[in-house]
């Protein structure tokens, strides 16, 4: 894990800087909360963690199969 310590305002480049994957810029800073921007291509999915976990969760139950199916008797 990398940590980096950023002032409000600024920025951590995500990939190559001339043509980064994305920016995170530290948007402000009041007490102990600190909001944080993100600009990526929409293509890129971006999630709070408990999101994340719980996307995972739904894909893994939705892949889980009940019973089989089985092509139809040819006549």
């Amino acid at each position: 894990m990398l940590v980096i310590t950023r002032r409000e305002g600024e920025e951590v480049v995500i990939g190559n800087p001339a043509s980064p994957l994305g920016i995170v810029r530290i948007s402000s800073i009041k007490g102990d909360r600190v909001r944080i921007a993100f600009e990526f291509p929409r293509e890129v999915a971006v999630h709070r963690r408990e999101i994340a976990d719980e996307i995972v969760q739904n894909d893994a139950s939705a892949a889980q199969v009940v019973g089989k199916i089985r092509p139809a008797a040819e006549a």
